[in-house]
């Protein structure tokens, strides 16, 4: 055989292997994403522990409300002035995720409500919907709250960590009900945040999300941030959160309107706000929803 068609052979050769490792390469991510996707929707759930002792919270009620077909339980401290703020946990979690929060504005006199988003905790539904379906229980839980005999209906605030902030964002966006929020640790937009988290498996995780029907473009508060329209707002971060720069010291802060405020705790990881400086994460609150209501 000639050198030349040597060479040509095992060019081809070469490009087929190259063409086949791709494709096994792809076939590998789009397996993990894939896998991802179905753990992100389907999380296991955590057990709801009722605070009791130094830790219990004096007029906690148990209640429970329906969104969207779905029955879901949570607790309620009754308001002393009037105002109320509805708490939303995040991912792969449940309403003791915002007790801290709940202890700080109920001693300053609001009511508060901790419940469990569907399919956590003990609220009823069998898949998460990172935003997406999750602005339905919070629509409930602030018609729940405005309902109650103890809250002037439009003094009425709203507080979120994580998803839950990214939600509550979307919610007051759309409800200009909603007096004001307050948010810690919330991302911008959907698809950003995956792939913050992913990388090359972004888009599998992407389409099975999509696939489980989220509507990965609606979650995107980024874009309606001076829908607020003039309500306060709070974002809360973390100096250590890996997504901390994009998620409060970029985006959402630029793209919101006044009056808006940003605060970090800089040592602080995702979440650990209160463990890091509880009195001055409690004060923020405390100052921040005692002003806005």
């Amino acid at each position: 055989m000639s050198t030349k068609k040597y060479r040509v052979r095992w060019g081809r050769i070469t490009a087929l292997g190259l063409a086949l490792g791709a494709l096994g390469t792809g076939g590998v991510t789009a397996a993990r994403g894939l896998r991802a996707a179905q753990a992100l929707v389907h999380p296991a759930r955590i057990p709801v522990t009722k605070p009791s002792g130094t830790e219990a919270l004096t007029g906690l009620e148990d209640v429970s409300f329906e969104a969207a077909g779905r029955r879901l339980r949570g607790w309620y401290v009754p308001s002393r002035d009037g105002t109320a703020v509805v708490l939303v946990h995040g991912f792969a979690d449940n309403r003791t995720r915002v007790l801290f929060e709940a202890r700080a504005l109920a001693g300053a006199g609001h009511g508060v409500l901790l419940f469990d988003l569907h399919g956590q905790g003990e609220s009823e539904g069998d898949a998460v919907g990172w935003g997406d379906s999750e602005r339905e229980d919070v629509r409930a839980a602030l018609a729940f709250v405005r309902a109650r005999p103890d809250v002037t209906p439009g003094r009425v605030g709203l507080f979120g960590f994580s998803m839950g902030g990214t939600t509550a964002l979307l919610v007051a966006q759309e409800d200009a009900r909603v007096k004001a929020v307050a948010v810690a640790g919330a991302f911008p937009d959907l698809a950003g945040d995956m792939g913050s988290h992913y990388g090359l498996s972004t888009w599998a995780v992407l389409w099975g999300l999509r696939r489980s029907g989220i509507d990965v473009d609606a979650v995107r508060p980024v874009d309606g941030m001076c829908r607020l329209e003039g309500r306060p707002l709070l974002l809360i971060n973390g100096g250590r959160d890996p997504d901390g720069p994009q998620k409060l010291g970029g985006q959402l802060y630029r793209a919101a309107c006044e009056p808006r405020e940003q605060w970090v705790v800089p040592e602080a990881g995702h979440g650990e706000y209160a463990q890091k400086n509880p009195e001055g994460y409690a004060r923020q609150l405390r100052d921040f929803f005692g002003r806005a209501l």
